[in-house]
């Protein structure tokens, strides 16, 4: 494992920093600095259960190695790390991307990603009519189409055909061509109000009107089934065209459907005859496909009914000619653990992820108690021209109502200078709306929406204890790497005659004891390996062994070379060390055969062999004498009558 992996393994497993204290319990303290039991307690209970050895749960071993990395992060400070460039760049770094985790409401997002694999379940055939309204309509204009689309619902409802009423009144410009049938779609096809409406509406029922951005709908769900997963297929295509008849087109379909029926390859035809240039290359072959992805239900509907690998359709017309498809592979529907990232990505590009930041907005003035100001939003409203719509409003110089206040989150306070000088920098958007009023309405929105979203962010620590947990220990991981990195890593690295030295001293501890060269043969079958005896015995290779005992594909022997070292791993009942010497052991039916080469004596291993090991050493020798150091550097004082009470409680 990477060093810096393992500091933060560390860091965030073993010794979580709580910031808050339930308890003002002093345990222990480092030159008077007090660490509290609740810190101690807290860090013990989190991460005792990670830990498998029993010896290593004793609270007196477990307070030891606390001391050490409170130790570590005193002398760190100490030497000014944490005020370093590069720590807190990196700290920066750190602290953005965690952030973003907690500006959302994660209970609305996985709500939505769960709905949406839901939805992904079912497709839905649907039809409307719409009403079209600019999204900065008037309330007039709004209520002339609210009252329009209510008018075209009543009519239905009173017995007129979907389709007449579709025609006299819907503004979608395809409606002369479809009726207003907008066909089979799922989930991420439609804008998020209209697939709410979709899959909440039941099959044969008409919705209640309902806004998107594009005006007033109302839709009638004509069919609903369950999606089928997807399939892989592949197929020739005969097309209809200047030169080529719907006889002709006919005809050759034909001819190419007695040629597959008389044993020809599909993929050989597909690439000869297919008209369909992007998929005759690779054998006909189209690219994995579910319901409605294709422009053709007709086609869509045959390949879906073949059920076996390499079954094939009878030829089938459409829209684009003549088709044969043939099965390559069925998908079936995905899990929700296997589509969850996939869908959670578009949920978040998708316009319902609007819908997780209102939420948290919501939270969040909930939190702070921010209520709407209306007499502010009046007050704006009266008091700017309808010049702000062409860019040419300059916010008054003079005027003390600006000195107002305009809401306040905890001790900071924003005036209604505040949200004019945010007026000013959004003016330029104001040209799309045909009143101020409008605008004024969207942008106090927006305002509170920033502030409140921009002082959460900065108080993030203060607010939100598990976030101030996890930054912690980012913090002191990264003081720590940076500690360790300076005054243990790096002198390990560059103290070339040190680590010669601590080698010269600690040779014996690099011994390796007596070692053999065996050579192992294994087999499931008792016969064979007596075989392979007699043939070792009478002196023969073992490629002639595998030679005269594995005949072709058959391999009724395994044989490798092995060293065993004395001490070290299993050995075989009756092992002696006799160069020539063959054992044999059994388990689980399986035979092994031992037949030692070659006897090397014990000896100390060099250090080019052992190079990495003695680093290592190296390294926690350093680090066992540089912490003696920092324990007469700084006081550490228990307070033994309150460990006891911990153990007490720690132990229950």
């Amino acid at each position: 494992m990477h060093k810096k992996s393992l500091l933060f393994f560390l860091g965030v497993i073993f010794f979580t920093l709580v910031k808050a204290q339930e308890s003002k319990e002093v345990l222990l303290s480092i030159d008077n600095a007090p660490v509290y039991v609740s810190e101690f307690k807290r860090v013990y209970l989190k991460n005792i259960d990670l830990v498998k050895d029993e010896s290593k749960k004793d609270v007196d071993d477990y307070l030891d190695l606390f001391i050490n990395y409170k130790l570590k992060l005193k002398e760190a400070k100490a030497l000014g790390l944490d005020k370093k460039e590069t720590y807190l760049k990196e700290l920066e770094g750190y602290s953005k991307q965690l952030s973003k985790g907690y500006l959302t409401d994660t209970q609305t997002s996985e709500a939505l990603i769960k709905e949406a694999y839901d939805r992904s379940q079912e497709r839905i055939n649907a039809s409307h009519i719409l009403i079209g309204l600019n999204p900065n309509a008037t309330p007039k204009d709004t209520l002339a189409a609210y009252q329009k689309i209510s008018e075209a619902r009543n009519k239905i409802l009173d017995g007129a055909s979907f389709e007449s009423i579709a025609k006299t009144y819907s503004q979608d410009p395809s409606v002369s061509k479809n009726d207003g049938k907008l066909g089979w779609f799922s989930v991420f096809r439609m804008v998020y109000p209209f697939e709410n409406s979709a899959y909440t509406t039941k099959v044969g029922e008409l919705s209640k009107p309902f806004k998107t951005q594009f005006g007033y709908h109302i839709l009638k769900v004509n069919n609903r089934e369950k999606m089928l997963g997807e399939v892989t297929v592949a197929h020739i295509m005969v097309a209809i065209n200047d030169t080529r008849s719907a006889v002709q087109a006919e005809e050759r379909i034909k001819e190419i459907n007695q040629q597959l029926k008389q044993g020809a390859p599909f993929g050989s035809l597909a690439k000869q005859y297919s008209d369909d240039p992007s998929t005759a290359v690779d054998g006909g072959k189209i690219r994995r496909f579910g319901q409605g992805a294709l422009n053709s239900e007709k086609f869509e509907n045959a390949a879906f009914s073949l059920q076996n690998k390499g079954e094939i359709s009878s030829p089938l017309q459409t829209k684009y000619g003549w088709h044969i498809i043939q099965l390559i592979e069925k998908h079936p529907v995905k899990t929700f653990e296997e589509e969850k990232e996939k869908i959670t990505k578009r949920v978040e590009k998708d316009s319902r992820s609007k819908l997780v930041t209102t939420s948290f907005i919501a939270s969040l003035k909930e939190k702070y108690n921010v209520v709407r100001n209306e007499e502010a939003i009046q007050y704006f409203k009266k008091n700017i021209s309808d010049s702000f719509l062409t860019n040419e409003w300059e916010i008054p110089a003079d005027d003390q109502n600006l000195k107002k206040p305009l809401f306040q989150i905890k001790k900071e306070q924003y005036t209604y200078s505040d949200f004019a000088r945010f007026l000013k920098k959004e003016q330029s958007r104001a040209k799309n709306f045909t009143e101020v009023s409008l605008f004024i309405d969207e942008a106090y929105k927006q305002f509170e929406s920033a502030t409140l979203l921009e002082y959460y962010k900065t108080h993030l620590e203060e607010d939100n204890q598990d976030y101030a947990n996890v930054i912690q220990e980012y913090r002191d991981g990264l003081l720590l790497f940076d500690l360790m990195e300076s005054k243990i890593w790096n002198a390990s690295r560059t103290d070339s005659v040190g680590l010669k030295q601590f080698y010269e001293s600690k040779k014996n501890k690099y011994a390796q004891n007596e070692t053999y060269t065996v050579l192992k043969a294994s087999s499931s079958k008792q016969e064979i390996i007596d075989k392979v005896q007699k043939l070792l015995g009478e002196g023969k290779s073992v490629d002639e062994i595998k030679k005269e005992i594995n005949s072709g594909d058959i391999v009724l022997v395994i044989f490798s070379e092995e060293e065993m070292i004395k001490g070290e791993g299993k050995f075989p009942k009756g092992f002696k060390a006799e160069k020539g010497k063959i054992f044999t052991s059994e388990e689980e039916n399986y035979i092994t055969l031992i037949m030692v080469k070659e006897i090397l004596p014990s000896r100390i291993k060099t250090f080019e062999e052992i190079k990495g090991e003695v680093i290592n050493d190296f390294q926690e020798d350093m680090e066992r004498k540089w912490l003696g150091k920092l324990k007469t550097k700084y006081t550490v004082d228990v307070n033994e009558k309150i460990l006891k009470k911990v153990k007490r409680e720690l132990s229950k």
